[in-house]
């Protein structure tokens, strides 16, 4: 289970966190969705749970489990633990190993890796198949997007079927293709062996599902039953 907590009140008396997200124009040339992020808060803590892992984030560092402490060099602004539990998003594109905070050290910082900047927000990761997930936004009503499913490093989509983010297509077709959902950090899944995605965070694999799952392997949607489908992430 990954949870993220932020605490930002908003004029609605919820608890929430404002997003800001920029699409870019159509034009001539290749469209491509862009995020442009802005959190409004003085404080900002966020954290992410799986067994006796917790973190907080404040300023530009980690606290894991409430004692080791490591100094980032780039202020976090949550942190959320990939599905496979290799790694820790902290921001739109970046991300740290756990190891590297496993193993940090006062007086040292840790580096923040990123993926690509122009592919989304950063939903999962798996650093030993060497793959993540990034979702981009598309529309606001409702709020759907596109995953790009690629190789880390890069930003070459490995899926094209439909839900993925298609090079060379107006956003207008883009759109008719888009999928619900949160599409924060944290929201897609990638199987442990690294095949199999769930881009809107649902292991359902019925007949009827969208965006469902997708075999990245074989570029397809997976249909099967829910316990053949929940084996797949296990």
């Amino acid at each position: 289970m990954r949870l993220m907590v932020v605490i930002l009140t908003g004029s609605d008396g919820l608890i929430s966190l404002v997003l800001l997200k920029k699409l870019f124009h159509e034009s001539s040339e290749m469209p491509r969705i862009g995020w442009g992020l802005v959190v409004l808060a003085s404080v900002f803590l966020a954290g992410a749970a799986h067994a006796d892992d917790t973190y907080e984030v404040a300023g530009s560092s980690i606290t894991i489990d409430n004692s080791r402490k490591c100094s980032l060099d780039k202020p976090p602004l949550y942190a959320i633990e990939s599905f496979d539990k290799s790694a820790v998003m902290v921001s739109e594109t970046g991300y740290i190993p756990k190891q590297d905070l496993a193993t940090c050290q006062a007086g040292r910082v840790v580096r923040v890796l990123s993926i690509p900047s122009n592919v989304g927000v950063l939903s999962d990761i798996n650093l030993s198949k060497d793959i993540y997930v990034a979702l981009d936004f598309v529309s606001v009503r409702p709020f759907t997007y596109l995953a790009t499913v690629a190789r880390i490093g890069t930003s070459r989509n490995l899926v094209s079927i439909r839900g993925a983010y298609i090079p060379g297509r107006r956003l207008s077709e883009l759109r008719e293709s888009a999928f619900g959902g949160s599409g924060e950090a944290g929201t897609a899944i990638i199987s442990p062996n690294g095949r199999y995605v769930a881009p809107s965070g649902e292991m359902d694999c019925s007949q009827d599902a969208y965006p469902g799952v997708w075999d990245v392997r074989g570029n397809r949607r997976v249909v099967a039953t829910d316990d053949a489908c929940a084996a797949l992430f296990k």
